[in-house]
């Protein structure tokens, strides 16, 4: 072979590297930079049968992607669960998991929640678009209108997620709404929304646990480290459902001899003198000894739960920003790598010292009031007493950024407003509606959906991004836009 043809042969390096980079680009065609839906929306002058054709393929689209997320996440989380723990015969082991995927794969709540998240992009997109045929009707009026009628997909729901999704919805509407059309300036409006919900829920927790979701009830317990038969006992002496003649040892048999764990003398000698006074129930609490049995001061307890707190809740809270971070901020990492640990590592104290500080406030709705009672015989133990320290737990929201408080005054907001109705309607002020879970919802949708369409920017990230996706489905886009300019992709607003 001549040399001539050995230098325009071309070299298996640039080979290579063309080959490499046809692969990219094949690639790169699957994931376009702008923003594409998968089913394109329907315009004002599309004709109703195709306007009905494209809101069922829109809701199948939904239920099947929504119900292929959630079963995969469940199934990774199980088989992450079941590694090391299924023992015995490879095909007995095989057997178990399959049918751990079987039973992922038709559990009703999956279901429902793909079925009311597709049936909410079918009303959406029929009803919108039937609108929008005719603007001369409830001119400014359409988004919300077409977002109340989503609501009732919220009939997909069971009545009792209907009762935990719907004030929810309802609560993320008005705050989109506020932070859309705000009355008034309101600085740190968000911090004292969370800490009015937050006197409801340590009124509702400490006093009528039934007015809240069971599941909260236990993760306040756990994580505020209280002992639910003490809190128990506390709720009765507070109604006065303990009588005077009892014996408070065989009635809480549980709490002081099956959950009793070693004392110190001193709070032996403490609990024993509570249980001997004849006035006991006075002070309408229990010894807060009960619940730090090792620990004779309060405040070296409170300091010992601070610590614990925050070196527990490190790990978990260093993955909540850490993954976020390393999909949405991979160039800062690349550029440079020191200051964007240290970012992570300051947002992990902050938001261990958030809950840290959380739980002592918690604890103290029974250190304080076992302080003052012993040593100046005023009674501080009451619903309104709760209420005042859960209103104080906003001050721990200071600790975190500002972008994420809104975010944990809306976790807690719904929850306070059912609670809210629910003391009520047991107190016989206010009656319940049929169906008034759906309308609660409908209300909520539309203004979500009146904010979605005419101020996205002003949205919670999270809301805004949610919606996005259900009402019309799309590959995230890699080239940066404004926020007015991603929602106008939205089937709502296509001319």
């Amino acid at each position: 072979m001549s040399s001539k043809g050995l230098s325009s042969s071309p070299s298996i390096p640039s080979m290579r590297r063309s080959k490499s980079e046809s692969t990219i680009n094949s690639i790169s065609k699957l994931f376009p930079l702008d923003r594409t839906s998968f089913i394109k929306g329907p315009t004002p002058s599309s004709r109703k049968k195709a306007i009905v054709s494209i809101a069922i393929r829109k809701g199948l689209f939904v239920f099947v992607s929504v119900h292929g997320v959630v079963s995969s996440a469940l199934i990774a989380l199980a088989l992450v669960k079941g590694k090391g723990r299924v023992k015995g015969p490879r095909g007995t082991v095989s057997k178990t998991f399959k049918s751990i995927i079987s039973d992922i794969l038709k559990s009703s709540n999956t279901a429902r929640l793909a079925a009311w998240l597709g049936l909410y992009s079918y009303l959406w997109t029929i009803s919108s678009a039937f609108l929008r045929r005719r603007p001369q009707w409830f001119p400014g009026w359409q988004p919300f209108i077409a977002g109340a009628l989503s609501g009732l997909s919220l009939f997909a729901q069971t009545k009792e997620d209907r009762r935990e999704i719907a004030p929810n919805v309802f609560c993320r509407g008005l705050y989109s709404l506020l932070m859309y059309r705000p009355l008034f300036p309101f600085p740190n409006g968000d911090i004292v929304l969370f800490a009015l919900a937050n006197a409801q829920v340590a009124y509702g927790f400490l006093s009528h646990p039934s007015t809240l979701p069971a599941w909260y009830v236990g993760w306040i317990s756990r994580v505020g480290e209280m002992n639910p038969r003490f809190v128990r006992l506390n709720r009765h002496l507070l109604q006065h459902r303990v009588p005077i003649s009892s014996d408070i040892k065989k009635l809480h048999h549980r709490l002081f001899v099956q959950d009793a764990q070693p004392r110190t003398w001193l709070n032996e000698l403490k609990l024993q003198a509570w249980l001997t006074d004849p006035d006991r129930l006075n002070r309408r609490s229990a010894p807060c000894s009960l619940n730090h049995p090792q620990f004779d001061s309060c405040l070296g307890y409170n300091l010992n739960q601070l610590i614990r707190t925050v070196i527990t809740m490190s790990p978990t809270y260093a993955i909540l920003h850490l993954v976020p971070s390393l999909i949405f901020r991979s160039k800062v990492l690349l550029k440079n790598p020191l200051q964007f640990f240290l970012s992570i590592m300051k947002k992990t104290v902050y938001s261990s010292l958030f809950l840290s500080s959380f739980v002592s406030i918690v604890q103290n709705c029974f250190c304080i009031p076992t302080q003052i009672y012993d040593r100046f015989q005023i009674t501080l133990a009451s619903s309104r007493w709760y209420s005042l320290l859960g209103a104080l737990t906003g001050i721990c929201l200071f600790w975190e950024e500002p972008k994420r408080r809104g975010e944990l005054a809306l976790y807690c907001a719904p929850k306070a407003l059912y609670s809210s109705w629910a003391s009520l309607k047991s107190a016989g002020i206010v009656k319940s509606l049929p169906f008034g879970d759906v309308l609660v919802g409908c209300l909520g949708s539309g203004m979500l959906m009146h904010c979605f369409v005419n101020g996205p920017e002003k949205m919670p990230a999270l809301a805004r991004g949610m919606i996005s996706q259900v009402v019309d489905p799309h590959t995230p886009e890699r080239r940066k836009k404004t926020i007015v300019e991603n929602v106008d992709h939205v089937d709502g607003l296509e001319n």
